[in-house]
């Protein structure tokens, strides 16, 4: 198990750091709240997306943060096991450094959304990295639909997003619209980095495209403040 272990940190370095951190940081949570990581006012002083702080205070570091927060124990198992399980194959699809911006980039991009759609709204978890993730290797499967592996892959993973999304609409307590905007910036990401090998990249005016729309994002994230309350 140690020697698996040991392989999964050498191949997989970007899956193992990210699912590293986040529970240590859940660790910090828990000692911090005492026990009580779902407590609103606990999660917004570590850092929680909370639309009035960014606005009033451009605490825009809230876009990041909350992709490695949790409430709630279940809420953690729940990513970690994605992460851990699917991570690795985003991770070798993608290559280390282009999983690492994916995560990143559509974690922030799902807070955007969330800021800007629902910004009253307390939001925290990796679900928007994650999403993008997804949104990441279902582009994987189209792109390589010849291979009947990776089509199906990517086929049961569209499955997946829809199935969560759906499930989202019926419950008020997830942050649909940093689903949603996991799922476009996991695109968004995907088209402007590509995948491994010259194949995986994507033609410069569908890049260029993506870098426009996210120079309009955070135009739109900056200037977002005043309809805030």
């Amino acid at each position: 198990m140690i020697e698996a272990l040991k392989q999964q940190v050498k191949h997989t370095p970007v899956t193992m750091g990210l699912f590293t951190i986040t529970i240590v940081v859940f660790i910090f949570e828990l000692i911090a709240s005492h026990g009580q990581t779902d407590n609103a006012r606990f999660l917004v002083s570590v850092g929680a997306k909370w639309g009035p702080d960014i606005a009033h205070n451009q605490a825009y570091w809230r876009l990041l943060t909350p992709v490695f927060l949790h409430a709630g124990i279940m809420h953690i198992v729940t990513n970690m096991l994605t992460l851990w399980f699917v991570g690795p194959i985003a991770e070798r699809a993608f290559g280390s450094w282009r999983f690492l911006m994916l995560y990143a980039f559509g974690g922030i991009v799902g807070n955007i959304f969330s800021y800007l759609l629902s910004p009253l709204a307390i939001s925290v978890g990796a679900s928007s990295a994650l999403f993008a993730m997804f949104a990441g290797l279902i582009l994987y499967g189209v792109r390589y639909r010849d291979n009947p592996t990776i089509r199906a892959q990517g086929a049961t993973f569209l499955l997946f997003v829809v199935l969560n999304l759906f499930s989202g609409l019926l419950a008020p307590t997830i942050d649909l619209w940093g689903h949603i905007g996991g799922l476009i910036g996991g695109m968004m990401s995907t088209v402007m980095l590509g995948f491994v090998g010259k194949s995986g990249q994507y033609a410069l005016s569908m890049r260029l495209t993506m870098c426009a729309v996210t120079m309009l994002l955070l135009i739109l994230t900056i200037y977002a403040g005043g309809s805030v309350s």
